[in-house]
């Protein structure tokens, strides 16, 4: 029957795919993130790789995105010479699950406001919004039904089931707030709170049919709760150690990542810098919180430039063994024309 089949494929797109490299995708995690970069503009890009030697088709999630940011000139004043900032930013996300060819697409647009606070603490409070249009697909052509086995030995019949269309579009709404202060060079703190999909849209496929609406219920894409923060400490002219955590709730699924990088400038002169990072992805079984991976980072920075590598490593089978159920995942960004010192948030 395609009503099993569809109500599994909305239950598993209402929740949204998540990056193990969180500050790598700042629009995506927070939309007051939006301009959060020391320079004036940022391009970004991201692709994950879920699975790729346990299943014939892995799950796959791509980001790209850019934001600008502008300089508003605090009446005010303040001690260092900061000022106020806003910025817009746009975001293209694509994530594809290889059973039954589901897709969903996402573009969105993004605004924020970072306020200064503080000249001397270098403090900031940012809010920011974003609108998106979402886009979600199934292919029909590898799925057989009941009626249409021959007898004997293949499913080349036709159907008589009643198939809704196999694309729909929606609206989508978040809001965020961040808090960033620097009181030093060599110390820093970071905290936000974002909520999405606030409008909580309908994305069930059958009530997009008017043949059908009336006998299914509205689905719902669930709203989610992201809470996150961080430190920045200079240990010594090279060494930087960042601790950071997220924590994620969407209905019922929660997930919270904690960890650390270590950033070593070994070519101060020329910006030129190696992340080391681990972290502990811990999600929800039902009543209780068990660690479900573990996470290795590398990054590698120059100038404007970061390259950023991690893979998970599943520390609970899914089947009788763990081996092809690991996760790979690749960033990169570009910061072009650093105006300021500003750290509005981790860049990585």
């Amino acid at each position: 029957m395609i009503l099993p089949i569809l109500l599994f494929v909305e239950s598993a797109i209402s929740q949204d795919a998540q990056f193990s490299q969180f500050y790598s995708t700042p629009m995506y995690l927070n939309p007051a993130l939006t301009g959060s970069h020391s320079g004036t503009y940022r391009l970004m890009s991201s692709y994950r790789s879920q699975w790729a030697g346990a299943l014939e088709k892995p799950f796959t999630t791509f980001t790209a995105s850019g934001d600008l940011k502008l300089t508003i000139r605090n009446k005010r004043g303040s001690l260092n010479g900061g000022n106020d900032k806003a910025a817009v930013g746009i975001q293209f996300f694509s994530d594809r699950v290889g059973l039954y060819d589901y897709n969903t697409n996402h573009l969105a647009f993004s605004g924020a406001y970072h306020k200064l606070l503080s000249g001397i603490s270098n403090s900031y409070l940012s809010a920011g919004f974003q609108f998106g249009l979402g886009q979600k697909g199934v292919n029909y052509e590898d799925l057989t039904f009941q009626d249409q086995f021959n007898g004997v030995d293949q499913f080349n019949g036709p159907t008589a089931e009643l198939l809704p269309a196999n694309s729909l579009g929606y609206g989508d709404f978040s809001l965020g707030l961040h808090f960033a202060s620097q009181p030093e060079l060599d110390k820093g703190l970071y905290f936000g709170v974002a909520y999405q999909h606030l409008n909580e849209p309908n994305i069930s496929f059958f009530n997009r049919d008017l043949n059908l609406q009336e006998d299914y219920l509205p689905f719902k894409l669930n709203a989610k709760l992201t809470v996150h923060g961080g430190l920045s400490l200079k240990r010594s002219e090279l060494l930087s150690i960042q601790p950071r955590a997220v924590f994620i709730k969407q209905a019922n699924a929660s997930t919270a990542i904690l960890g650390t990088n270590l950033k070593y400038n070994f070519l101060e002169k020329d910006r030129v810098s190696f992340h080391l990072g681990g972290w502990i992805r811990s999600s929800s079984n039902l009543t209780t919180f068990q660690p479900t991976d573990l996470i290795l980072t590398v990054g590698f920075e120059q100038r404007g430039l970061l390259m950023g590598f991690s893979y998970d490593y599943h520390l609970r089978q899914l089947s009788g063994t763990a081996l092809g159920q690991g996760i790979f995942e690749f960033s990169i960004s570009y910061i072009g024309e650093h105006d300021n010192e500003d750290r509005i948030c981790p860049e990585f």
